[in-house]
């Protein structure tokens, strides 16, 4: 299989990945977590068990998963016939290592019913399977670039950086749901009070603490981009993500005041979700770039980063 049927199929598992991601938090708000019982890999004792209600949803879930795990598996085995530099065949392995720690994540979440740790660390390393994906599809054809690394590295290490708070983020937001927490505060304030007084409202306002950090340093980077010429594909990037973290802003707050509808406590992921690929894509383009420019394929480096 040539590179670009590899870009194609990274793409496809990506859109799946991104759309099983989104279900899942479907499948948690809605409360049907438990659809199939304590049980795993069967449903109800069942393989395919009677669809209705919270089995049909849970089900579904298991469904796409077990159809991401074949697209994800023969995605490998088509970067491997590929004879892949190091780094994408390392990129490879450490995809399908993610995928059968999800798997395992998967039927610890069902077999120990719900417990709010596990599942975020689910959704963590859900979101690091992403990654792994988005890499592979932005670098599956070039095989010859990858081999070379840019000497600067301050810009990555700033993507670096918001990458883990994104995904702190995230995982703080994923405790609160499965803990029931989000309601411990008000949209703007907790207990009649800016200052929390209870653990659960001292969580939410870690959670808005670091979406503010990420807003924060969003947005700096974005100035940054234009007062430094970093170049358009940058500045697209970073202002899609400055366009995200407003949007999700406004979601987490009409979050609150629904009381936690369906509706709104999955756009806040779906966004969040777009938010970290974005951020983790234009990571992935800063890394190109300088690999490009120091292999002697672009002399010019105020061409991408000013």
């Amino acid at each position: 299989m040539c590179a670009l049927k590899v870009k194609r199929l990274a793409f496809l598992t990506i859109v799946l990945t991104y759309f099983l991601i989104v279900f899942g938090g479907y499948v948690a708000s809605s409360e049907s977590g438990m659809g199939c019982g304590p049980e795993w890999p069967l449903c109800n004792g069942l393989v395919i068990p009677i669809l209705e209600g919270d089995t049909l949803i849970e089900f579904a879930h298991r469904v796409i998963g077990a159809i991401l795990g074949i697209m994800t598996t023969i995605l490998y085995f088509s970067i491997q016939k590929l004879n892949p530099v190091r780094e994408l065949d390392k990129v490879s392995k450490v995809l399908m290592l993610l995928l059968i720690i999800q798997i395992l994540l998967g039927a610890a979440v069902v077999w120990m019913d719900l417990p709010a740790v596990v599942v975020s660390v689910h959704l963590i390393v859900a979101m690091l399977f992403l990654a792994a994906l988005i890499w592979i599809w932005r670098n599956a054809d070039e095989q010859r670039s990858l081999a070379v690394f840019g000497k600067d590295k301050s810009l990555q290490n700033k993507f670096n950086g918001l990458l883990v708070v994104t995904l702190l983020t995230l995982f703080l937001g994923a405790y609160i749901k499965h803990e029931a927490f989000g309601l411990s505060c008000g949209w703007l304030e907790c207990a009649n009070g800016f200052m929390p007084v209870s653990i659960p409202a001292m969580v939410q306002t870690g959670h808005r603490i670091l979406a503010g950090v990420v807003a924060f340093y969003i947005f700096i980077l974005t100035y940054l981009s234009f007062i430094n010429k970093w170049g358009p594909g940058l500045q697209n990037r970073l202002m899609a993500a400055s366009l995200l973290v407003l949007s999700q802003i406004i979601i987490g707050i009409l979050t609150i005041i629904s009381y936690i509808e369906i509706s709104w406590a999955v756009l806040h992921l779906a966004f969040g979700t777009v938010l970290f690929a974005i951020v983790f894509e234009a990571g992935v383009f800063v890394s190109r770039s300088s690999r490009v420019i120091n292999s002697g394929k672009i002399t010019r480096y105020q061409k991408y980063f000013g």
